[in-house]
């Protein structure tokens, strides 16, 4: 078992392993009041949801379950109405406390209504899924995506504690397991070039899952609110992005990544930053993973969504790029000149 301390104003263990769940008990006994209200989706294994419930009973709390419907077609305004609905109709207090149980979306929605009903509940993170387990349980982002904007509207907020129970990987499909090597190989791009050869279709080691944490824990306890260098955790992410709302989200965040990487790549390749070796590693690591590779014939319905990212500005776009693997840079380029860039790329593919 790897235990992670993220060492900010109010720290938080990150508890990576094989049955590191049992450790939820302990974790809600944090929380004084006697209920518990455990938030997932329809998507989620019930026989994880059970093992939580049970786990909870047996330390004395009521267990509450709240089931959202899944994908990320409903991680918006929708679901957190949901679930204020379901804590104000349960009687919940402040006193009382609330577990995410699942992938990145139920995490991000329930850490979100967690941290805004009655002005913020304790919230304790289960994650279920390759992508939450390596990122999104980490770093006190939650929100929802409104309208085509990805995560538009959120708030900071750390959990008391993530549990990583590594064992939960085990019930992924194959689908979910390629998407959530997306998040992987892109902390393997930009902080553990070294762990490469480990990439490969079957589930990630404890040991590559806790690696991607320790880089995250590094980014976040330099700039917890994301406001300059944590920004590198976006590599991929702003094309990324775009590729999913311009496939109206039906292709999932991991694949969607990775062909932001691949873009994001040619496009610092084309512009002196980075080196040729880069682009066919990271297409070799996704090709590994069993991710998709060809992000042409969506570009052109993706590049006016750029602009939309969060982090755009009137002075234009910020991108991550890398000089080498395990070397990211951060560069701000107007949406003019990465549109022609772009165009150009496509149009000789």
């Amino acid at each position: 078992m790897k235990d992670i301390l993220f060492n900010l104003d109010r720290p938080y263990h990150a508890r990576i392993g094989r049955g590191a769940v049992n450790g939820l008990a302990a974790a809600a006994n944090t929380f004084t009041g006697k209920r518990a209200v455990v938030i997932t989706d329809d998507g989620v294994p019930t026989e994880h949801v059970s093992k939580c419930a049970s786990l909870l009973e047996a330390s004395g709390k009521t267990p509450l379950v709240c089931v959202l419907k899944s994908g990320e077609r409903n991680k918006n305004l929708g679901s957190v109405r949901s679930v204020y609905s379901f804590l104000y109709e349960n009687g919940v207090t402040r006193s009382d406390g609330v577990i995410g149980v699942g992938g990145g979306i139920v995490l991000d929605t329930a850490g979100f209504a967690a941290a805004t009903y009655m002005r913020g509940l304790p919230f304790i993170s289960v994650p279920t899924t390759i992508i939450a387990q390596t990122d999104s349980a980490y770093g006190g982002k939650t929100g929802v995506d409104f309208l085509d904007g990805k995560n538009h509207i959120g708030v900071f907020s750390h959990p008391r504690e993530v549990l990583c129970d590594t064992d939960f990987l085990r019930t992924l499909s194959e689908a979910e397991r390629v998407c959530g090597m997306g998040e992987v190989v892109k902390y393997v791009a930009i902080a553990l070039p070294h762990m490469s050869e480990t990439l490969s279709r079957d589930l990630p080691s404890d040991e590559l899952i806790a690696g991607c944490v320790d880089v995250k824990k590094r980014y976040v306890e330099a700039d917890e609110f994301d406001t300059g260098e944590r920004h590198v955790l976006n590599f991929g992410h702003t094309f990324g992005h775009a590729f999913e709302a311009a496939s109206g989200f039906s292709i999932p965040h991991g694949q969607a990544v990775a062909y932001g990487m691949l873009a994001v790549s040619a496009l610092g390749e084309r512009l002196g930053i980075t080196d040729g070796s880069v682009l066919p590693a990271i297409r070799q690591a996704c090709i590994a993973c069993g991710l998709e590779t060809d992000f042409a014939p969506l570009a052109p319905s993706a590049l006016p969504l750029l602009v939309r990212d969060k982090k755009a500005d009137g002075k234009g776009l910020e991108l991550v790029l890398l000089e080498k693997l395990g070397k990211p840079v951060r560069l701000k380029l107007s949406a003019e000149d990465v549109f022609s860039h772009m165009r150009s790329l496509i149009s000789t593919e």
